[in-house]
């Protein structure tokens, strides 16, 4: 009989926890959408229990506080953008093919960076809350050295940039877009940008030898 009391205890703790942790789940997705739509000092403890259909008491049971949980979310959606960045910048594809595919990725201009948004917050003072963001941009700014890197050692670009400088330009320029895209609420303010971005790669190549000719498609990225 024992035996069979902690079989069932078993059976029914495993079910409350996998509840449990769907719930938290949950809380944590609707804080992801929040943070993205409304940015986290205009998201309130009340719209992610509305969002989630959590109460009071099962939100404040898995965070302690509106900070713990967007630090939560935060750190998932830096893992879910870093996924989606390092399949962009597979290395099996061209360096610069790598860096034009991130130019030209779908976006949601006038929602924002889905993580830097919040870089116009004061909320961005916290070290907790900026730890995510900064990482997320580091990881980019990372790839994108790299690749230009790469670019160097294969003769494609020239080579009397930093890489790493230069990455962090291109990455400054693309959430600068997100910036006046929002600005003007207009998405062509953002398209502009990354265009001019394309550009600048491509003028970043080696000038062709003296009467040489170049088809207009010859040094697409």
């Amino acid at each position: 009989m024992c035996s069979t009391r902690r079989r069932i205890f078993r059976r029914n703790d495993t079910g409350g926890m996998k509840r449990t942790h769907s719930l938290r789940d949950r809380i944590v997705a609707a804080t992801k959408d929040l943070i993205w739509e409304r940015g986290f000092e205009n998201m309130s403890p009340r719209d992610v229990m509305d969002r989630s259909g959590a109460g009071q008491g099962s939100l404040y049971h898995h965070f302690r506080s509106k900070q713990a949980l967007a630090v939560a979310a935060l750190d998932e959606m830096k893992a879910e953008e870093m996924a989606t960045v390092d399949t962009i910048f597979d290395p099996a594809v061209p360096p610069l093919e790598r860096i034009g595919r991130y130019l030209t990725r779908e976006r949601r201009m006038l929602r924002g960076c889905r993580l830097a948004r919040i870089a116009n917050e004061g909320a961005i003072e916290n070290e907790d809350l900026r730890a995510p963001v900064a990482a997320y941009l580091d990881h980019i700014t990372g790839l994108i050295g790299a690749s230009l890197a790469e670019a160097q050692a294969r003769g494609e670009i020239v080579p009397d940039i930093d890489a790493r400088q230069v990455g962090a330009t291109l990455m400054a320029i693309v959430e600068g877009g997100f910036v006046l895209a929002r600005a003007h609420w207009d998405e062509a303010r953002m398209r502009e940008v990354l265009a001019g971005a394309m550009l600048f790669v491509e003028r970043l190549r080696p000038a062709p030898p003296a009467g040489q000719e170049i088809g207009p498609r010859a040094r697409a990225l």
